[in-house]
């Protein structure tokens, strides 16, 4: 795909990386939302136990009711050089009050798993979240068998908050569930970024 088709394609970067750009997600990709979400190896470290329909996905694109703020805003990830949505991350679970929110991140092309795009997706996804939506916390959750997340979310600065025992339900036994968080002032003091008033 040309620079040129990228953006006849609605391709737009919201946040440019150096590999993968984050681009606000499109409906025009729920069929392949949708296959991410139903392939076993994907949905096994998602924990998407039940089957999910495009008709599911394509509520997730309707505006809020009322004139509330949203609850969640997420991003495709776009493999730069292979010029493709390989994935998705964002913030969930957003309370806009006490200014935290919790981070997913998911990696629906297997090729591309192990190679870092999502470390790199989360460094861009929470400087924006701190220097654009000004939260004060960020937080995730990691269950046990996922030594790779458990792995990423200290190397991004993740303090490990809490341990809830035997949490989920994974592979036929129940296993602990890590909450980390990382706030404002700390990931500012590694970054050494300019506060935004």
């Amino acid at each position: 795909m040309t620079d040129k088709e990228e953006k006849e394609n609605g391709i737009f970067p919201f946040i440019e990386g150096e590999r993968i750009d984050l681009i606000a997600q499109s409906s025009k990709w729920i069929n392949l939302i949708c296959r991410w979400n139903n392939d076993p190896r994907v949905r096994h470290y998602a924990r998407w136990v039940m089957p999910t329909t495009p008709e599911q996905i394509k509520r997730w694109f309707e505006p809020p009711s009322g004139r509330g703020m949203r609850e969640a805003i997420f991003f495709t990830i776009y493999h730069k050089e292979d010029k493709r949505p390989i994935g998705s991350i964002g913030f969930f679970w957003i309370n806009w009050i006490n200014k935290n929110a919790n981070v997913s991140a998911t990696i629906g092309e297997p090729e591309y798993w192990g190679k870092g795009i999502v470390g790199e997706a989360a460094k861009l996804l929470i400087k924006y979240g701190f220097n654009e939506l000004n939260f004060h916390k960020i937080c995730a959750g990691v269950f046990n068998p996922n030594k790779r997340s458990l792995r990423a979310a200290e190397k991004l600065g993740f303090k490990k908050e809490l341990v809830a025992r035997e949490d989920l339900f994974v592979d036929g036994v129940y296993v602990d569930m890590h909450q980390f968080a990382i706030f404002k002032d700390e990931w500012l003091e590694q970054n050494k970024s300019p506060m935004v008033k």
